[in-house]
């Protein structure tokens, strides 16, 4: 048909034939520019592709951020555009080809026609396609945070698949009346790393929980942090929220968890009952689904707790079990440099007596002993120390205690012993640690950081960054060699028990370090006589006023910690007769002047400043004049460093007692 149009009808016929024909004949006379046209907008979509696609894997690099589904699919139809326009193009010479009369008509009108449509649709559909592209804003977003956060565990657990499985069943199935439920044991056994495996599983397994929250309790709870870590999980993290009264907080949790399927998972519950209504906690949710999961030293508190029903005790290791978590501690190069090791390795392993605290700790003590005498010595003398104790709570200690009486010198274990000054689960500054230290005269200016290694890697304190922290149960060794084990008596610690009091002076008599921190004492009437005390932690409570002869009878005194009593505003002249002092933190109290008497000490360290200036006043050693104030501390003549922050917040709050 169409080589009989071409041999009788010229150009100049034809063309006012196609016009007529109308804009349909623009397929066929358009097709060279139409492909052209097609190529462009094709390179065009790839590039605008390539750019959404470079700020998408930028963005990816972030932590918990991914691309929508919108721009995900749009990526897709872009790649299956792209084949199409290709699979087009690979006819367009053909058709080329075709054309005749300048490119005006066709050899074969029809197939031409039809091409050239196609060819017109798709461009059109590459040019929206690219404009869908330009108007897309949000191209990536944040992750939903999980059901849970995962824990850190330890690279070895064994022994406890079979407990997990249990629990987990016990959770997970809605069809049982199984909300509250108990996981008790002894200290050191593998409660905590039991229950972070739980936690876990909610990151890794399907379930139908919305939220899963975890919080420590401790030995003396404090039910303003638990209520914290809570609102955390379920929204709640805002300073305005933070100042709110106890039982505001109560009734925004309470309001919130009620819409919600939880668990709670509550960490290292002691004898005291935890009200978790007070807290917030809608118990009545539990019958909708929720769970609450603790663990605990003592089975009286499951009861107590509410877990009649589920509660699972958590065992220690069978000897196959021990022996692989004792292995994988002390490590095959130990084990193969002699063939006696082997034997007396098994051996040391079953005097831990499956506990896993034990094996670790005394694990990574033998971890480098590498003569079968020393081996030996070892186990005489795990063996000796166990045999003095009743029951399985102090053969845990003796336990704990070879790995203290295997570090190598006494600082090391004077450094140790002095962490239990600490409040429990205390996260500990690593800086403030080694100064009173070195004012006590533990280590030196260059030493300190060499013991705090020696004591993280014997396990006997725990890495955390800027601070340690040190287990309950090493903590519990600590203060019960310090009181117990030693002649004379020489720690007296209450730190963070909500004491509003302090402790008899009678109490006083003959310790060598105390340590009240973190309670809500208001002041210090008595007059103690403790020739012997060396370091007094009165940091982070409600001290407003000490008695003027309160330091007379502290002459061995080198630690004197006041800081965070924001209604302390003047020290007593009596200060100078701490004669020995050589660390006095004062930061953040009220205090804006010292005494002149202070010039007869011999200070190496001196903390102090506030959120409030210090003023100048007559007889003080501090003014806010800077040169006046570097002549007055030069009177410090043994001092070697002064700290004047003037801003900080604090990370403990005291109830009943003003912010710092």
């Amino acid at each position: 048909m169409g080589g009989i149009i071409s041999t009788f009808f010229s150009a100049d016929t034809i063309r006012p034939i196609l016009f007529y024909v109308g804009g349909q004949a623009k397929y066929i006379w358009g097709l060279k520019g139409n492909l052209d046209d097609l190529q462009t907008q094709k390179e065009n979509l790839i590039a605008k592709k390539q750019d959404l696609l470079n700020k998408v894997k930028l963005a990816e690099q972030q932590p918990r951020i991914r691309r929508t589904t919108t721009v995900e699919l749009w990526f897709k139809r872009v790649e299956e555009m792209e084949t199409k326009v290709e699979n087009l193009q690979k006819e367009g010479d053909q058709q080329i080809d075709r054309l005749c009369l300048g490119g005006f008509c066709s050899t074969d009108l029809i197939s031409s026609y039809d091409f050239g449509k196609k060819v017109e649709n798709l461009r059109e559909k590459v040019i929206e396609l690219k404009k869908e592209g330009e108007a897309m804003k949000e191209v990536y977003e944040g992750l939903p945070e999980g059901a849970a956060v995962e824990k850190a565990v330890d690279r070895t657990i064994v022994g406890q698949e079979s407990i997990l499985d249990r629990v987990w069943r016990c959770i997970t199935d809605q069809e049982k009346n199984e909300e509250i439920i108990g996981l008790y044991g002894m200290g050191g056994i593998g409660k905590t790393t039991l229950l972070k495996q739980v936690n876990n599983k909610f990151c890794s397994e399907e379930h139908d929980f919305d939220v899963v929250i975890w919080s420590v309790v401790s030995r003396e709870p404090n039910l303003m942090q638990i209520q914290e870590d809570i609102g955390k999980r379920i929204g709640f993290s805002t300073d305005s929220w933070e100042r709110k009264s106890f039982e505001e907080r109560a009734s925004d949790i309470t309001n919130t968890l009620k819409h919600k399927k939880f668990v709670l998972l509550l960490d290292d519950i002691w004898e005291s009952e935890i009200d978790l209504t007070k807290l917030g906690v809608p118990l009545q949710t539990l019958d909708s689904g929720s769970r609450i999961v603790f663990t605990t030293r003592f089975e009286g508190t499951c009861g107590k707790m509410g877990a009649h029903k589920n509660r699972y005790k958590v065992f220690c290791l069978g000897d196959d079990d021990a022996w692989k978590l004792f292995e994988g501690v002390v490590g095959r190069y130990v084990l193969n440099k002699h063939p006696d090791i082997l034997k007396l390795a098994e051996d040391m392993a079953r005097q831990c007596h499956g506990l896993p605290l034990a094996l670790k700790t005394v694990g990574n003590a033998m971890a480098s002993k590498v003569y079968p005498e020393e081996w030996k010595e070892a186990i005489e003398i795990l063996s000796e120390s166990a045999s003095k104790f009743e029951g399985m709570e102090k053969k845990v200690l003796s336990s704990l205690k070879f790995s203290y009486d295997s570090l190598p010198k006494d600082e090391l274990r004077s450094c140790l012993l002095y962490c239990c000054l600490f409040p429990e689960d205390s996260e500990i500054e690593k800086n403030e640690l080694m100064e009173y230290w070195k004012s006590e005269g533990f280590v030196d200016s260059s030493s300190g950081w060499g013991v705090l290694g020696a004591l993280v890697r014997a396990c006997l304190l725990e890495e955390g960054g800027d601070h340690v922290k040190m287990h309950d149960m090493i903590r519990d060794m600590a203060l019960w060699i310090a009181n117990e084990v030693e002649e004379e008596k020489n720690f007296l610690v209450r730190a963070r028990v909500g004491l509003t009091a302090a402790p008899k002076i009678e109490e006083w008599e003959g310790v060598k370090r105390i340590s009240l921190m973190e309670n809500e004492i208001q002041s210090l009437p008595q007059i103690p006589t403790c020739p012997h005390l060396r370091t007094l932690l009165l940091n982070g409570n409600c001290i407003a006023k000490i008695t003027e002869s309160f330091f007379q009878s502290l002459p061995s005194l080198r630690v004197l910690n006041l800081s965070e009593n924001d209604s302390l505003t003047q020290l007593p002249v009596g200060i100078s007769s701490l004669v020995s002092l050589h660390h006095l933190d004062l930061s953040f109290t009220g205090v804006r002047g010292l005494p002149q008497e202070l010039k007869a000490l011999v200070l190496r360290m001196l903390h102090c400043g506030s959120a409030h200036r210090p003023i100048v006043e007559e007889g003080n050693v501090l003014s806010d004049d800077a040169e006046s104030l570097m002549k007055e501390i030069h009177c410090l003549e043994h001092l070697n460093l002064i700290t004047l922050p003037q801003w900080r917040t604090c990370t403990w709050a005291r109830p009943g007692c003003s912010p710092v």
